[in-house]
């Protein structure tokens, strides 16, 4: 990794549509430069993905989180408990924890009789092989650049997904945004050819859902553990929630945090940062301790992304 490589994926993390001259001009290199660097980059495993931010609640969604505690299971069993998450239950995010649960997945839901409906089916695939579960339900979400990996002091942007009215939507729009949630950089000529709909109707519809903020953005999905760095999951509990406005703002700057929430469920806050090790770690615990004296526990574990997608299987929107 040299400097026109970090270059590139601090562009890519935040703009990951962003089309390859402009790119180039960003970082003051040749256009074809770029187009190799990134393809080496993608080869490598560094970049994994590109994936648009949707805004779920705007589609009619909320979302839904599980955690799932199990008995030690063979590697061939996990690997089809994955797939079942995956496949089956149509899962946005699957993660792997080390404490207190052993997975998490995110669903995307329209209400708590969907979750209902969840549990059963994984109740039924797991057996006697699940311990326990949890479920909670995000209110807020906010997500952040990897400002720690390109020498930035604090962040000076994110991107808040909390509840607010759906907005309509018709199917076309639901397939372009499925297209983009494979490949965020795919062109509207090969969306226009997949779905064999007019090009400028393609340029049209994600000119508007980008309007009306149902795409948010659009990222790269950056493997940081190649990179050398560590994730780390924080619940945060508090004697009082006086100050919880300034818990978010000290996360709102904070290079290191990756995804805020806000939940129903266990915690006052949660908090996900991206660290070099396990010393830097406990650097920033010690600083949230010494800021916010009211913290009366921080639980933290470190966690792996298995799955990160952001469009549930079906369209649930109308015209």
């Amino acid at each position: 990794m040299d400097k026109l490589n970090w270059k590139i994926l601090r562009v890519l993390d935040w703009k990951g549509r962003e089309p390859t001259n402009k790119i180039a001009k960003a970082v003051k290199s040749n256009k074809d430069v770029v187009a190799y660097r990134i393809k080496k980059l993608e080869e490598k495993g560094i970049i994994v993905r590109y994936y648009p931010v949707l805004d779920m609640y705007k589609l009619g969604y909320n979302t839904s989180r599980l955690y799932f505690d199990l008995e030690e299971i063979g590697e061939e069993q996990e690997k089809k408990f994955l797939e079942f998450l995956d496949k089956e239950m149509k899962a946005g995010l699957i993660f792997r924890m080390d404490y207190p649960y052993r997975y998490g997945i995110f669903l995307w839901v329209r209400s708590v009789y969907d979750v209902q409906d969840a549990l059963v089916k994984i109740k039924r695939w797991l057996g006697k092989a699940l311990i326990k579960y949890n479920h909670s339900l995000i209110c807020t979400f906010r997500q952040y650049p990897k400002d720690y990996m390109f020498g930035e002091e604090r962040h000076e942007t994110y991107r808040s997904l909390e509840p607010v009215e759906m907005i309509s939507y018709d199917e076309n729009d639901f397939k372009i945004l499925k297209e983009l949630s494979k490949d965020a950089r795919l062109s509207t000529v090969q969306i226009a050819k997949n779905l064999k709909i007019p090009q400028t109707t393609v340029s049209a519809k994600i000119k508007n859902l980008e309007k009306k903020k149902i795409i948010q953005g659009y990222r790269a999905e950056i493997d940081f553990i190649k990179l050398g760095f560590m994730n780390y999951f924080l619940e945060i509990y508090l004697e009082t929630n006086e100050n919880l406005s300034q818990i978010e703002s000290w996360a709102n700057a904070h290079r290191n945090v990756v995804w805020l929430q806000k939940i129903i469920g266990t915690c006052d806050i949660e908090i996900e940062m991206e660290v070099k090790d396990r010393v830097e770690l406990e650097s920033l615990l010690n600083e949230l301790r010494a800021k916010f004296k009211n913290i009366r526990k921080i639980v933290f574990w470190s966690q792996e992304y298995k799955k990160l997608t952001y469009l549930p299987s079906k369209s649930g929107g109308s015209t």
